[in-house]
């Protein structure tokens, strides 16, 4: 059975770019754009694991998890705080409020791997920098020779730069471009705003496209047997 999450964000970008992300990486994904809207999907949906804007428009992340908390059925469904900025001195609250905290703009690759651990109830402290793994070729099936492996170790590469070196940033850019197409950072005109719109449409296109191309190479390495432990 597929994890749900239920993500509750007053911006609709950002609500498609996660659902994207974990959609694709194995969850089912709610979204609420309004509390009273989240309060309802919470009920009829019953996540696994809750995400939650810190700054809704109207009323806060704030209230909202209180008012989720004492839910029947929500007392221990993880709820974690997600957020563009949060002060120094905000954070030692958000904690205390909060079953753990993400950054805005999120990273494609940590983003599944931090919503899994907070639904195991471990808390990811920090996020941290992925470097570039090399792969191990323990445990690769004994019958393939050496130019196909090394052809599976390129494909590999190729896979991980498209999934976190092209995504990431790319998902950083619809997201800034979102955000001051919004007016969040200051008044914008009409064609500055139309251009900003055009950059968040070409880049979810180009996202999708590059989440297919992972896609198919997951596929591929998958058939031989590459990485080692998932044939």
């Amino acid at each position: 059975m597929m994890p749900v999450v239920l993500y509750i964000d007053d911006s609709g970008v950002e609500r498609r770019i996660v659902q994207r992300i974990l959609e694709g990486d194995g969850f089912r994904v709610f979204t609420a754009e309004k509390p009273e809207e989240g309060l309802d999907a919470a009920a009829r949906v019953r996540p696994d694991v809750i995400l939650l804007d810190l700054h809704l428009e109207g009323t806060g992340g704030w209230q909202l998890a209180e008012r989720l908390r004492k839910m029947r059925g929500m007392e221990e469904v993880p709820i974690v705080a997600i957020s563009a900025s949060l002060k120094d001195e905000e954070r030692p609250e958000v904690l205390r409020r909060f079953d753990g905290f993400i950054q805005k703009p999120v990273d494609v690759d940590l983003l599944p791997r931090m919503v899994r651990e907070f639904m195991g109830g471990k808390t990811p402290v920090e996020r941290q920098e992925t470097g570039d793994l090399e792969p191990a070729s323990e445990g690769i099936p004994s019958q393939l020779n050496s130019e196909t492996l090394e052809v599976l170790e390129t494909l590999e590469k190729v896979r991980s730069i498209m999934s976190h070196d092209l995504r990431t940033p790319l998902t950083v850019m619809i997201s800034y471009a979102s955000t001051v197409s919004r007016g969040k950072v200051g008044e914008i005109n009409d064609r500055q705003r139309e251009m900003l719109d055009l950059v968040v449409q070409q880049g979810f296109q180009m996202d999708a496209q590059i989440a297919e191309l992972v896609k198919m190479a997951k596929e591929t390495l998958g058939r031989f047997g590459y990485p080692p432990g998932k044939r």
